[in-house]
Protein backbone atom coordinates (compact mmCIF):
# COMPACT_ATOMS: atom_id res chain seq x y z
CA UNK A 1 0.00 0.00 0.00
CA UNK A 2 1.24 3.78 -1.25
CA UNK A 3 0.81 6.09 1.89
CA UNK A 4 2.74 9.22 2.61
CA UNK A 5 5.34 7.29 5.14
CA UNK A 6 5.82 5.09 1.87
CA UNK A 7 6.97 8.06 -0.01
CA UNK A 8 9.28 9.34 2.99
CA UNK A 9 10.72 6.11 3.06
CA UNK A 10 11.23 5.80 -0.63
CA UNK A 11 12.48 9.42 -0.48
CA UNK A 12 15.75 8.28 1.92
CA UNK A 13 15.95 5.43 0.41
CA UNK A 14 17.06 7.42 -2.73
CA UNK A 15 19.17 10.31 -1.36
CA UNK A 16 20.96 7.53 1.25
CA UNK A 17 22.02 5.28 -2.38
CA UNK A 18 22.64 7.78 -4.85
CA UNK A 19 23.43 10.98 -4.05
CA UNK A 20 26.93 9.76 -2.26
CA UNK A 21 28.08 9.46 -6.21
CA UNK A 22 28.23 13.18 -6.79
CA UNK A 23 30.36 14.21 -3.71
CA UNK A 24 34.17 15.02 -4.13
CA UNK A 25 36.32 12.10 -1.92
CA UNK A 26 36.52 12.34 1.67
CA UNK A 27 33.60 14.25 1.96
CA UNK A 28 30.31 13.09 4.29
CA UNK A 29 28.78 10.65 2.55
CA UNK A 30 24.81 10.58 3.25
CA UNK A 31 23.55 7.45 5.47
CA UNK A 32 20.66 6.08 7.32
CA UNK A 33 21.83 7.75 10.42
CA UNK A 34 22.22 11.65 9.11
CA UNK A 35 19.37 11.31 6.71
CA UNK A 36 16.61 11.91 9.12
CA UNK A 37 12.38 12.13 9.13
CA UNK A 38 12.69 13.91 12.63
CA UNK A 39 14.26 17.55 12.79
CA UNK A 40 17.44 17.40 14.02
CA UNK A 41 18.54 19.41 17.06
CA UNK A 42 21.15 21.66 15.22
CA UNK A 43 23.88 22.02 17.48
CA UNK A 44 23.42 18.52 18.29
CA UNK A 45 23.86 17.39 14.90
CA UNK A 46 26.64 15.19 15.22
CA UNK A 47 27.27 14.60 11.07
CA UNK A 48 28.92 17.95 9.20
CA UNK A 49 26.03 17.52 7.07
CA UNK A 50 22.20 16.09 7.92
CA UNK A 51 19.49 15.84 5.86
CA UNK A 52 15.57 16.01 7.00
CA UNK A 53 12.52 15.10 5.22
CA UNK A 54 9.25 16.74 6.20
CA UNK A 55 5.80 16.03 4.54
CA UNK A 56 4.00 19.12 4.32
CA UNK A 57 0.68 18.60 2.38
CA UNK A 58 -1.04 16.51 0.39
CA UNK A 59 -3.72 17.41 -2.83
CA UNK A 60 -6.24 14.94 -3.83
CA UNK A 61 -7.83 14.03 -6.75
CA UNK A 62 -10.02 11.78 -8.50
CA UNK A 63 -10.97 10.06 -5.28
CA UNK A 64 -12.23 6.84 -6.05
CA UNK A 65 -13.36 3.46 -3.55
CA UNK A 66 -9.83 2.26 -3.92
CA UNK A 67 -7.37 4.90 -4.25
CA UNK A 68 -7.04 8.18 -4.90
CA UNK A 69 -4.24 10.77 -7.21
CA UNK A 70 -2.40 12.20 -4.62
CA UNK A 71 0.27 15.63 -4.88
CA UNK A 72 2.43 15.07 -1.32
CA UNK A 73 4.31 18.06 -1.01
CA UNK A 74 7.83 17.14 0.73
CA UNK A 75 10.10 19.69 2.06
CA UNK A 76 14.24 18.12 2.31
CA UNK A 77 16.30 20.18 4.15
CA UNK A 78 19.69 19.96 3.94
CA UNK A 79 21.97 21.72 6.33
CA UNK A 80 25.92 21.84 6.40
CA UNK A 81 28.36 22.69 9.45
CA UNK A 82 31.45 22.42 10.67
CA UNK A 83 33.75 23.89 7.97
CA UNK A 84 34.70 27.66 6.41
CA UNK A 85 32.04 29.49 5.30
CA UNK A 86 33.63 29.03 1.79
CA UNK A 87 33.91 25.55 2.09
CA UNK A 88 30.05 25.28 3.94
CA UNK A 89 28.82 26.90 0.56
CA UNK A 90 30.93 25.07 -2.01
CA UNK A 91 29.73 21.85 0.47
CA UNK A 92 26.06 23.17 0.33
CA UNK A 93 25.79 23.93 -3.50
CA UNK A 94 27.10 20.31 -3.92
CA UNK A 95 24.97 18.40 -1.98
CA UNK A 96 22.14 20.23 -3.00
CA UNK A 97 22.90 19.29 -6.92
CA UNK A 98 23.58 15.91 -5.56
CA UNK A 99 19.87 15.80 -4.23
CA UNK A 100 18.64 17.46 -7.69
CA UNK A 101 20.32 14.96 -9.63
CA UNK A 102 19.03 11.86 -7.57
CA UNK A 103 15.52 13.09 -7.92
CA UNK A 104 15.87 13.50 -11.34
CA UNK A 105 17.39 9.93 -12.18
CA UNK A 106 15.00 8.32 -9.97
CA UNK A 107 11.99 10.10 -10.33
CA UNK A 108 9.69 7.35 -9.44
CA UNK A 109 11.40 7.21 -6.46
CA UNK A 110 12.73 3.36 -7.68
CA UNK A 111 8.64 2.59 -8.94
CA UNK A 112 7.32 3.88 -5.44
CA UNK A 113 5.08 6.70 -7.15
CA UNK A 114 4.60 8.18 -10.44
CA UNK A 115 7.09 11.00 -10.82
CA UNK A 116 8.46 13.84 -8.52
CA UNK A 117 9.13 17.39 -9.29
CA UNK A 118 11.32 19.62 -7.73
CA UNK A 119 9.14 22.89 -7.61
CA UNK A 120 11.65 24.97 -5.54
CA UNK A 121 14.62 25.66 -3.24
CA UNK A 122 15.30 28.42 -0.69
CA UNK A 123 18.67 28.37 -0.03
CA UNK A 124 19.72 30.05 3.49
CA UNK A 125 23.92 31.79 4.41
CA UNK A 126 22.81 30.59 8.45
CA UNK A 127 20.78 28.45 10.17
CA UNK A 128 19.09 29.32 13.41
CA UNK A 129 21.13 32.45 13.23
CA UNK A 130 24.09 30.28 13.27
CA UNK A 131 26.48 31.75 10.55
CA UNK A 132 28.52 28.57 10.95
CA UNK A 133 25.59 26.14 9.66
CA UNK A 134 24.51 26.92 6.30
CA UNK A 135 21.06 24.94 4.50
CA UNK A 136 18.87 24.93 1.54
CA UNK A 137 14.79 24.01 1.90
CA UNK A 138 13.98 22.13 -1.55
CA UNK A 139 10.41 21.53 -1.84
CA UNK A 140 9.39 18.27 -4.17
CA UNK A 141 5.90 17.32 -5.51
CA UNK A 142 5.52 14.13 -5.10
CA UNK A 143 2.75 12.06 -7.43
CA UNK A 144 1.80 9.04 -6.87
CA UNK A 145 -1.34 6.84 -6.42
CA UNK A 146 -2.67 6.41 -2.67
CA UNK A 147 -3.86 3.23 -2.85
CA UNK A 148 -6.50 1.83 0.15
Amino acid sequence: MTNELTVLGAMKSVLVSDVNKYLAEGWTQLTANNVVMEWPEVEGMTDDVTVFINGNYAEYEELATTNDQSTFTVSVFLMVKRDTRSNLTQKMYTYFNGIYQSLRESMSLNGVVDFTMITDADFFPAIEANKNVQGVEITVAVHYTKDF
